[in-house]
């Protein structure tokens, strides 16, 4: 990934596994690290591409409605999901 571009991941973890992954893919990245309830929407300006993660479970993504409720926010930028868990 261009690490020009203004990077961060944010998660939501339950259990703390989702959190070691986004941690990892943070650091890789050298970009920001954000755990759901601390990103705010008028800090996501600054970011060109969001890479969220969150446990999968049978009613679907944890967190996922934040993209949902910022999608306006989000639209336009590169968007990349991620999940934990022990299904497909």
């Amino acid at each position: 990934m261009d690490t020009k571009n203004k990077v961060a991941v944010i998660y939501k973890s339950k259990y703390g596994s989702t959190k070691k992954y986004a941690e990892w893919i943070a650091e890789d990245l050298n970009c920001d690290l954000l755990e759901v309830s601390k990103a705010k929407r008028k800090n996501l300006d600054k970011y060109d591409t969001i890479i969220y993660g969150g446990g999968l479970y049978a009613g679907g993504i944890a967190g996922s409605s934040f993209i949902k409720k910022n999608y306006d926010k989000l639209s336009g930028k590169r968007l990349i999901v991620f999940t934990v868990g022990l299904s497909d």
